[in-house]
Order: structure tokens, then C-alpha cells, then sequence
């Protein structure tokens, strides 16, 4: 027997198994180790950034999985600061819906840097109906006429606001859940169908509830466009067009000359309500409503786009009775 093996090893053939073996254990090592981390990267969170496209996201994959909101902290997602357990979030999610840099800017870095993560971003939905912002006093004009489809850093990014735009962005994640998870497609064409049902609902409440509101207004931030214009709402003016910069008094002295030339007595804001609005309802006779386009007030996430629009029409129809 001795003799046989070490004849066995004389050969060579003895070496050329020996290093067959030796590459059959390290390829199912590198595979094992390769499977876990598709698993890992599978079993990660779908991260939604935004409240109202987290309620889209809840709704399509109901029975299927829970999403997780990211921006949970009430701050402006224009200037929003990640807790370190954040950005954990953001590492490990296996798929991470936004905005766009156009809104969420402070992502946009660690967005590009997620290799394994599916990434799908609101503002590239098909049929998106895309307005520019407005300038400032645009509205002076009364013939000028929303930007359509603008430059991509010209967009305004408040496009959750109208129901065709929320229907547009539901179809375009339910295809991305289709196409990474097609196991459950069933599941999510089913809850596109009455998530789609929902939207056309809301639509026809918030139709109902503003059909007579067609007074002038003044908003102190410009973010309810997409919402004014598929509602044909009448905004005059706005008190800032971007966060970026403040008002100044030649401003102001214009803001209130249109409250008086106009007869405007509805001025809209967003919370923490700002010093200028208490300006404005002291030396005009102009009455103040807070809304809350982000739904950073509302608890219940899962419905979070839903109570914003309702809220809205019924805030803005409050604001607006003479």
C-alpha cells in the first residue's frame, strides 16, 4: 500500500488533485461568501427619504414588505442634517427612493457613491409633468404662463402636490419593484391598481372641496404650484421664491401694495410660522394659514400623502372664504 501511494505521488497526479481540491474549496468559499452578501444586500431595508413619497411606497408594497422613512427629524429636506444611524440606513437599504438633487441636495453625494443599492428617483417618472420655478413677481404679469418641462436645475421639486404627478411617480416604483422583485409582481400590480383608485378619490375631494375658491392669494413660500395649477388656483405672489434667499423691504412694500390693490385676504405659510407673516396680518387686513406640504405634522405615515392633499384643500378653502 505505501508503495502504491508513493508511486501515486511520483506521477504528478497526486499534486494535480491536491490543487483541483484546493480551487473547488476556495470557488464555493468566494460563492458563499458572494450569496451572502446578495442576501444581506436582498434582506436590506427599501429606504423612502420624504413622507409623501413614503405613503406612495407603503401603499404598493402592503402584504409584501415595510418600507423605512428616512427623514423622520422636522426639518426642511433642502438642508437636512443625517444622524449617523441614518446614514446606516442608507448603507444597508437594497433599494432607496427620493426626490432628486433638485430637493434632497444633501444626498446627492452619498447617492452616487450606493453601488448596491437600486436607486429610484421621483423627478425622472415617466409623464411627470415638470414646472420651472417662478421668478420673483412673475405674477405681476398676468399672460405669463407656467415653465413647462425646464431645465433640470430650473425644476420645482414640489411635484408630489398634484394627484396626476403622484400617479406618475406610483407607477414608476411599482415597475421598479416588479423588475427587483418579480416574485411578488401579483402583488404589486394589485396594489398599484388601488393605490391609482385612492389618488383618483382624493382628486375628486379635493375638486369638490376648492370649486368655488378661485380668490387671490399669497403664498410666503413658493412650494404649491403643482397644487395651484392643477386646481386653478389664483396666486399673486409670494413673500420668498427659494429658501435660499430673504425679503427686503422694497419687498415687502411691494407684497403689501398687491394685498391692497387686489383685495387679497388669504396668506399661506409653512411652520415655524415666520415674523413677516405677523407683519403683514398686523398692518393688512389679510388672515394667515399654516399648511403643511411635507405632512411633517402628520403621524400617521402610511397616509401621509392623502391627509397632505385633503389638508391642503381644506386649508386652502378656509383661507380663501371672503
Amino acid at each position: 500500500m505505501l508503495q502504491t501511494i508513493k508511486s501515486f505521488r511520483s506521477t504528478g497526479i497526486f499534486q494535480q488533485l491536491l490543487s483541483m481540491i484546493l480551487v473547488l474549496i476556495l470557488t464555493t468559499n468566494s460563492y458563499a461568501a458572494d450569496s451572502s452578501d446578495r442576501s444581506a444586500n436582498n434582506s436590506g431595508p427599501i429606504l423612502v427619504t420624504i413622507k409623501p413619497l413614503y405613503s406612495l411606497v407603503a401603499h404598493l408594497t402592503e402584504g409584501v414588505t415595510t418600507p423605512v422613512l428616512l427623514m423622520k427629524q422636522a426639518q426642511s429636506p433642502h438642508h437636512y442634517n443625517m444622524r449617523p444611524s441614518e446614514r446606516y440606513l442608507l448603507a444597508n437599504a437594497r433599494m432607496i427612493v427620493w426626490l432628486g438633487p433638485q430637493m434632497e441636495s444633501y444626498l446627492s453625494k452619498i447617492i452616487q457613491q450606493q453601488d448596491a443599492a437600486v436607486v429610484i428617483t421621483a423627478l425622472n417618472a415617466d409623464k411627470l409633468k415638470l414646472l420651472g420655478k417662478r421668478k420673483k413677481h412673475s405674477h405681476e404679469n398676468p399672460e405669463s404662463a407656467p415653465v413647462i418641462n425646464p431645465e433640470p436645475d430650473m425644476i420645482d421639486p414640489h411635484v408630489w402636490l398634484s394627484t396626476q404627478n403622484a400617479k406618475a411617480i406610483s407607477k414608476q416604483i411599482a415597475e421598479s419593484l416588479i423588475s427587483n422583485d418579480p416574485i411578488n409582481t401579483e402583488a404589486y400590480r394589485n396594489n398599484l391598481l388601488s393605490l391609482l383608485e385612492k389618488i383618483d378619490q382624493t382628486k375628486d375631494f379635493i375638486t369638490t372641496t376648492l370649486k368655488h375658491n378661485k380668490q387671490p392669494f399669497i403664498a410666503f413660500h413658493d412650494a404649491f404650484q403643482y397644487f395651484e395649477e392643477e386646481n386653478g388656483l389664483n396666486q399673486i405672489d409670494s413673500v420668498t421664491h427659494d429658501d435660499e434667499t430673504g425679503t427686503s423691504l422694497k419687498q415687502l412694500r411691494q407684497i403689501m401694495m398687491h394685498i391692497d390693490e387686489n383685495n387679497i385676504q388669504c396668506l399661506v405659510y409653512q411652520e415655524p410660522r415666520p415674523a413677516i407673516v405677523d407683519s403683514l396680518t398686523k398692518q393688512t387686513s389679510i388672515k394667515a394659514t399654516a399648511l403643511d406640504p411635507l405632512g411633517l405634522n402628520i403621524t400617521n405615515d402610511k397616509n401621509a400623502w392623502f391627509k397632505i392633499m385633503r389638508q391642503l384643500a381644506v386649508n386652502f378653502s378656509q383661507c380663501l372664504e371672503s
